[in-house]
Parts: structure tokens; C-alpha cells; sequence
């Protein structure tokens, strides 16, 4: 046999200069890959330690883990570092010990490390750092807030009142994508800076986004006409929105989306109105005071003999007090004085083969239909005859912009349905095909495979039933032709010794029976296995692994 570089030497000289080419080629990628793979393999897994950082604090993270000699990746152009996983959760403490990443904004911390003899220009100017900072830290907790950053001005103060300025704010917000603050977020952010800043009122306080844009607006005084204008038409647009959400939301879950359009205009009452109703009830009546003047007086006469002459009256007042009620009324204001709903229901499309094309036809919705679905939005909003509310359900055609798409058959999918239905039938019979492998495979088939039919009858002959003979010592009963062949009258001594050898005669016999039986056995096994010693091996197998 030739050495291994003489066969190597002849088979590259046999080989072509393509081939040389291709083998070469296919050995220097092999180990490339195989470098590839061992050097991925070796390599440790990068996790995210902090994302989102500043310049500022990503300079300062990258000099301690430089320092550190911890190995560190950079992405997201420098706002994110991935350090090892094994070291993640250790780095990040340490770090944080170190008061990193502090989002380039300082806070109260500016007073751990203050010098001594420091002069009172410097505290204000420091303190004032400080109030910023943790502003701009709580107002970058909001869900809708990526970064923000505060202004504060605060007046020296004055001698006089009249010549003392008010403090002054600006929040400068950097919004995350996609996201923005509704009025009332804006507003609580005002009081918040206000809030914080003595003197500070909620009006000073200016609010501007990444692009400039004034987010703020001035605040009006609560009892002023543009206040209360302003309050109305915002309640009126959250109600407008409240009753077109609901009823939108049950025309989408009936006739699905996109097939009904609702819009819902409210006019609210903002009349403030008081009354004051005063009953009162004859039939309660309480005597309050009563009083009674009686007068009587007389002139005398005796001329004559006349009697003396005289008068006499009489005066009775009673006041009595009746039971009144006072009720004062007031109308709040905001109570819907009028409803108008307008729907627009699309009808259902149907496609119908004319002339080998496909057309769709509109089909309207029934009277019944449209009966039923202004029922369920008069019941949606609250009709109110009462009010002169007015409900208006149209079915009309909409026009989506959408061309038709006629049913396809099956033989008529598309490109991609057809590479999906490939590739699942492909994984089917590629899994028949590995299942049918498995189950031959040499390791599988002995444990699964049936005994042929031939097989069967020889089982049983290998390992037949063995008559248990009785003993000799002792017999409960005799059988009955035994004592058939007994004569009568025989002493009981004579009749056990006759009995045990007779059973004695029957035990050898019955030995001498069992011993040729199992040659003959042993005989057949033997036969089996020359002439059949795959089956037969099969068979030991089988009853090894029962």
C-alpha cells in the first residue's frame, strides 16, 4: 500500500485545473467557516448596559469601563453600550455608585460636595441648579417625555412691593416619537414648576417642544368670558367624542369596520338659572298671637228717676301663621339641550361573472335593516323627542378606492400561497421520509416488527403445560378407578402400603414421561434453529425483552 502523501501526490496530479480551483477554494472557505463559527462560539455575549445616554455620560461610562479593562460595544451612534453579560449586572452597580449615568443634569447632589466659605451669590446660583435639575428629572419621568430641561428666574428682592418682580419658568420638552402632551398633561406641568418655585404662578410658566413649538397657551382667569368660552367648548368636543365612540364602536362590532361613519353633535345648555319657589298651605294654619280689647263706659241721669245710661265694646285680634315652603333651584350648567346624529351605513358587495369577467355588485341595505340599526343609535345616545333631537341613518355606497378582487379558485392562488403550500407539503414528506428511516433503522426494527404467523404455533410447543403429579406421602382423596380395583374388607395397613405403591408406580411413570417429553422438546428447539436461525434469534430477543 503506498504511503498517504504518495496517494494524496497522485490524486491531486489526477485532478484538473477547475477542480484544483474548486477544491481549494471549497477547503480555505471550510476553514474560514470554521474559524467564523469558533470565533462566534468564543465570543461573549454583549448585553445592552445603558441606552438613551447623553454624550456627556456615555464618555464618562466608556473612560470607566476603559479603566476597568472591561470590554464594551457601541451602538445607536455612541447612545447605547452592551458590555459582557457576565459582568452586566456588576458594571451597572458600580457605575451607579458612581452617580452614572446622571442624564448631564444635576440635582441636590450639587450640595454633597460643597466648599467651604462659600459665598452666598454662589448657594442661590447652586440651589437654583439643583431645583432645575430635579425638575427636569421628575418632568422626564412622564410616560410621553424623553428628555426635558428647565429654566427658572428668580428676582432679587426688592425694598418696596410695587417695584417686586414675579419669578419666571421655561420647560423645554424633547417628546418621544410619535408621542405628544394633551392640554391637561401641559397644564400639569405648569403647576408642577409652579408648584416648586415660591412666588411662581402657573401663567408664568412657558412650555416648548424639540421643534420650537409653543405647547403652552395664556391662562385666563377663571371667572373671565374667554375662560369660561373656552371651558365650554372643550366639554362640548369630550361629549361630542364620548357619544360618536359609542355609537361607533356598536355599528363596527355589527357591521364591521369600516362600514359605518358616525358623527354626533351636542348643544349644551351653559345657562346658569335660580329659582326660588315659595308655597304656602291654608290648611296648616298655627295661631300665632291673639288679643282682645274690651271697652265699656256709662252716663248718668238721675233726673227724674231715669236709670243711668251706658255703652260697652268689644275688640278681638288673632294672628295665625301659615306653613310656607321655600325652594331655590339651580340649573348647572352643561345639561345637552339638543342631539344630532348623522350615520352613513355602506351596504354589501357581491361579485358576479358577466361575460368571463368579474363584477361587483352593490347590494343596499333593507328597510328592516336600517329600521333596526337607527333603533340601536336612538338607544345609543339617548333620543329625546322632548329636546327635538334628530337622528339621520343613510345607506349609501362608499367608495374605497379599492379595485375588486373576485373569489379565486384553488388552482389560481398567488405566487406566494403557492411557495407556502410547497413548502409545507415538502415539510410533510420530508417528515414521512424520516419517520420511515427511523422506524427501519437497525436500532428500532427489532422492538416493533410483528412475529410472523408461522412463528406462532412454535411458541407454544417450546414451553408446554407440565402436569403436577401428586406425592406419595400424603393424598386427600383416592381416585375413583384405584379404589375400584381394591378389594373390600382389607385391612387399613395393607391398603396404605398398596396405595403408596401404586402411587409410586404412577410418580416414575409419570417421570419417565416428563424426561422424554422435554428431549423431544429439546429436539425440535434444535431443529428450529438450524433450519430457521434468524427467526429463532429474533425470537430470544423477543422474550429477553419481555
Amino acid at each position: 500500500m503506498a504511503p498517504i502523501g504518495e496517494q494524496l501526490r497522485n490524486f491531486w496530479q489526477q485532478r484538473t485545473l477547475g477542480q484544483r480551483i474548486a477544491l481549494v477554494g471549497g477547503v480555505v472557505a471550510v476553514v474560514g467557516l470554521g474559524i467564523w463559527l469558533l470565533s462566534l462560539a468564543m465570543r461573549p455575549e454583549m448585553r445592552v448596559l445603558f441606552s438613551g445616554l447623553d454624550a456627556q455620560d456615555a464618555a464618562a461610562i466608556v473612560e470607566k469601563l476603559k479603566e476597568q479593562g472591561i470590554p464594551y460595544e457601541l451602538a445607536d451612534q455612541g447612545t447605547t453600550i452592551r458590555v459582557p453579560a457576565s459582568v452586566l449586572y456588576d458594571v451597572r452597580l458600580q457605575v451607579a455608585a458612581q452617580g452614572l449615568p446622571s442624564k448631564s443634569v444635576v440635582g441636590y447632589e450639587i450640595f454633597d460636595k460643597s466648599a467651604f466659605g462659600m459665598s452666598d451669590f454662589v448657594q442661590k446660583l447652586n440651589y437654583r441648579r439643583a431645583l432645575e435639575g430635579e425638575l427636569a428629572r421628575t418632568i422626564s419621568t412622564l410616560e410621553e417625555v424623553q428628555s426635558a430641561r428647565v429654566h427658572i428666574v428668580i428676582p432679587e428682592r426688592t425694598l418696596f412691593e410695587e417695584q417686586q418682580r414675579k419669578p419666571t419658568a421655561s420647560v423645554i420638552l424633547h417628546l418621544k416619537e410619535g408621542r405628544s402632551l394633551s392640554r391637561l398633561n401641559i397644564e400639569g406641568i405648569q403647576h408642577l414648576v409652579a408648584s416648586s418655585v415660591e412666588g411662581l404662578e402657573p401663567t408664568a410658566v412657558t412650555v416648548v417642544d424639540q421643534r420650537g413649538r409653543l405647547l403652552s397657551e395664556p391662562a385666563r382667569q377663571p371667572g373671565s368670558l374667554a375662560g369660561l368660552t373656552q371651558s365650554q367648548y372643550e366639554l362640548q368636543q369630550r361629549v361630542d367624542q364620548y357619544l360618536t365612540a359609542k355609537v361607533q364602536s356598536l355599528l363596527d362590532g355589527v357591521l364591521g369596520v369600516g362600514n359605518a361613519v358616525v358623527q354626533v353633535a351636542t348643544e349644551l345648555d351653559f345657562t346658569q338659572i335660580e329659582r326660588t319657589r315659595e308655597d304656602f298651605d291654608p290648611e296648616r294654619q298655627v295661631v300665632r298671637s291673639e288679643q282682645t280689647v274690651s271697652e265699656s263706659s256709662s252716663v248718668g241721669d238721675t233726673v227724674g228717676g231715669q236709670r243711668p245710661g251706658g255703652s260697652q265694646r268689644s275688640n278681638s285680634i288673632i294672628n295665625y301663621e301659615i306653613a310656607r315652603t321655600v325652594e331655590r333651584i339651580t340649573n348647572v350648567p352643561g345639561a345637552i339641550k339638543r342631539l344630532t346624529v348623522a350615520a352613513l351605513i355602506n351596504g354589501t358587495t357581491q361579485f358576479v361573472q358577466e361575460n368571463g369577467q368579474w363584477k361587483r355588485v352593490y347590494i343596499p341595505r333593507t328597510q328592516e335593516e336600517m329600521d333596526k340599526l337607527t333603533e340601536i343609535i336612538k338607544n345609543a345616545v339617548g333620543y329625546d323627542p322632548a329636546r327635538n333631537d334628530q337622528v339621520s341613518v343613510v345607506n349609501v355606497q362608499f367608495d374605497t378606492g379599492e379595485e375588486p378582487q373576485p373569489p379565486r379558485r384553488w388552482y389560481e392562488l398567488a405566487p406566494e400561497q403557492w411557495v407556502r403550500l410547497l413548502l409545507v407539503l415538502g415539510a410533510i414528506l420530508l417528515g414521512i421520509f424520516a419517520l420511515r428511516n427511523i422506524l427501519r433503522s437497525p436500532l428500532v426494527r427489532p422492538h416493533i416488527e410483528v412475529v410472523p404467523a408461522e412463528m406462532v404455533p412454535a411458541i407454544p410447543q417450546l414451553a408446554p403445560e407440565m402436569p403436577v403429579l401428586p406425592s406419595a406421602e400424603g393424598v386427600p382423596a383416592l381416585p375413583g378407578e384405584v379404589l375400584e380395583e381394591l378389594p373390600s374388607g382389607m385391612p387399613r395397613a395393607e391398603l396404605e402400603a398398596r396405595i403408596r405403591h401404586r402411587l409410586e408406580a404412577l410418580t416414575q411413570q409419570a417421570a419417565s414421561e416428563e424426561a422424554l417429553l422435554t428431549e423431544q422438546l429439546r429436539e425440535r428447539i434444535q431443529q428450529y434453529v438450524r433450519e430457521r436461525p434468524r427467526d429463532a434469534a429474533r425470537l430470544v430477543k423477543l422474550l429477553m425483552g419481555e
